[in-house]
Order: C-alpha cells, then structure tokens, then sequence
C-alpha cells in the first residue's frame, strides 16, 4: 500500500509484461469506472516500484518481481565501491609527485606514502 493509500491500481495498457499506462485509486469503485471509460483492466496495488511490476493480462493480475528488484539492488552494490573509489583517489599528478618523493626516499615498495594512501582508500571502500 502506497504512502498516499491508493490500493487498486487501473492497468489501461501493457507491453512484454510491463505496464505502460496505469492510474492507481483509493476505491476499487474509482479504479473500476476508469477502466470501463479508457479500457483495461483492475487489480490490487502490487508492493515496490511500477518498474518491477509484472502483468498477466490474462489472468488480469499485477505482481512485483522480488527477485529482479533483488538482482538489481546486488548489481549496483557491486559496482558502488567502484565510485567511491574514483571519487577518493588524489589526482593522477598528485599521485605521480607523492610516487616520485616516495622513490627519492627509497620507499617504491609498501612503506611508501602513495601506497599507504591508495590502501587506505581501498580499505575505507572496500569490494563487496
């Protein structure tokens, strides 16, 4: 059930499964006279997104597809580290001088500023 309570939604059309024109009512009744004006058919609301609803028009039903709302959710979890990473990194010339200090001071291996600053960020955002 949706913040604003609308309970029934009113599928009017459809495509490959996916809804593409909707208006969702409070009343049954509401829902009802919409689809005998525009066509279509009544169903409870589904919870989640529209984007993950699923229609059976021949069954005249509206479910929502957990798994593929699930599927996607892990996708850009995986992927979200990947930003924050690239939003952390100090600049390529800011790298390259804190690696050029570093091998001036015999430190091109993991005792190195630049190593200790890119572990770092690595560690702050790690891989899911």
């Amino acid at each position: 059930v949706g913040k604003n309570m609308e309970n029934y939604i009113a599928v009017v059309s459809h495509a490959d499964n996916k809804i593409t024109k909707y208006q969702d009512f409070e009343k049954e009744a509401n829902a009802n006279a919409h689809v005998a004006k525009y066509g279509g058919f009544v169903c409870a609301k589904p919870e989640g997104s529209a984007e993950y609803w699923v229609v059976d028009a021949d069954k005249k039903t509206l479910t929502y597809d957990k798994t593929t709302f699930d599927s996607d959710v892990a996708a850009a979890a995986a992927v979200k580290y990947k930003f924050a990473r690239t939003e952390s990194y100090p600049a390529i010339s800011e790298q390259l001088d804190q690696l050029y200090h570093d091998m001036a001071a015999g430190k091109a291996d993991k005792t190195g500023d630049w190593y200790a600053a890119i572990a770092k960020i690595k560690s702050d955002n790690p891989k899911p």
